[in-house]
């Protein structure tokens, strides 16, 4: 091997080394969330031929990292990468490309998210209507029916509001995977400003309902126990009368048969 040879060979691996480092620094930038610097060195390295810098660079014009969002200058550096034998660039391509027909979307969830699905008029509970006092067992089973129906609703309505944290729990799959982080982050900021103004009203009214059945079920149990104690004292009155009434028709009776007794003696 001519000396010439050995010296492009060297320098071959040289520059490959050199590229390595400065991939591996562009790739800890990125790792950062440094975008605007790790875009710029993913740029030289990819004018310089580094196919994973192309790979890299068109995923950041694809996605908004660092830079405008492109989608042309994203399908020529991914096409690049893919010429250069970089097997992931044909499916970021149609990431991509897929972003920018859910453009709207995306745009929903980041910017004019309003809630409809985790609204407490979504679910349909029906406030239950509570009277000051029950003073019959059916109405008494009417009202816990209908307290406990609600109570139901109320609780599926804040486990809606639950799974709205984090962000994917409303953000479909399909589209999470095609935002970029700074989008995920505009759509979590967004999903809980509105959770936080739709549970406004459902709580104070979730707080009056409980209000209501604590004075209504005390109430209730009031007028029981002073019903019961009434029925007692009625049933004490009773039982006394009853018993003054069952000695006298005994007290009859044994005249009457004291007096049958009699006749039957004279005979």
């Amino acid at each position: 091997m001519s000396k010439n040879v050995i010296a492009a060979v060297a320098l071959t691996a040289l520059c490959g080394l050199l590229h390595a480092d400065e991939l591996g620094d562009a790739q800890r930038l990125w790792e950062k969330r440094e975008f605007k610097q790790a875009f710029q060195q993913f740029s030289v390295l990819a004018e310089r031929g580094v196919p994973a810098a192309q790979l890299q660079l068109g995923e950041m014009y694809g996605f908004g990292e660092g830079t405008a969002q492109d989608v042309d200058k994203a399908a020529y550096w991914l096409n690049r990468a893919k010429a250069a034998g970089q097997p992931e660039a044909a499916e970021s391509l149609l990431l991509v490309q897929e972003r920018q027909r859910r453009k709207a979307e995306i745009e929903y969830y980041t910017t004019h998210y309003d809630g409809a699905a985790l609204r407490y008029d979504h679910y349909g509970c029906v406030q239950p209507t509570i009277p000051a006092v029950s003073k019959s067992n059916a109405d008494i089973k009417a009202v816990n029916a209908a307290v406990t129906a609600w109570t139901s609703c109320y609780g599926r309505f804040v486990q809606g509001i639950g799974n709205s944290q984090p962000a994917t729990g409303v953000i479909p799959p399909d589209l999470f995977k095609l935002m970029s982080n700074e989008e995920y982050q505009r759509a979590s900021v967004q999903i809980e400003n509105k959770v936080q103004q739709l549970i406004v009203e459902p709580q104070r009214l979730a707080e009056t309902v409980m209000a209501e059945n604590k004075a209504w079920k005390s109430a209730t149990e009031k007028y029981v126990l002073d019903n019961n104690a009434s029925i007692d004292e009625r049933n004490k009155k009773n039982k006394i009368e009853y018993d003054v009434l069952n000695k006298e028709i005994e007290s009859d009776y044994a005249m009457r048969q004291d007096i049958l007794r009699a006749r039957s003696k004279q005979r």
